[in-house]
């Protein structure tokens, strides 16, 4: 493995191990489709994260890592849409596996 896709993997894995970006992932994954909206009661209720700010920065980041994908209908009201992305499911798939262990 080169150094850079080792550097990218390993940060990969810090950012996963922080609170509320495995549940997230886990449930849009679950979801396969889900609002913005839906991920933060998500996270507040079951208590993953405490703050609507915490909610922003997890879905950010996982849509820079490539894990899920925003998609905005054009309807009205504009809503946007996150959906996992094959990465997403792959990495949650092995994480999974992991936990099992």
């Amino acid at each position: 493995m080169s150094n850079d896709k080792r550097k990218a993997f390993l940060d990969m894995l810090r950012k996963m191990s922080k609170k509320g970006f495995y549940e997230t992932l886990e449930f849009v994954c679950e979801k396969q489709s889900v609002h913005y909206a839906e991920i933060l009661k998500f996270d507040v209720e079951k208590e993953v994260v405490k703050t609507r700010s915490s909610v922003t920065v997890i879905v950010r980041s996982l849509l820079k890592m490539g894990l899920v994908e925003r998609q905005v209908m054009d309807s009205q009201p504009v809503r946007t849409v996150y959906t996992p992305t094959q990465k997403g499911l792959k990495l949650l798939k092995y994480l999974k596996e992991i936990e099992s262990l």
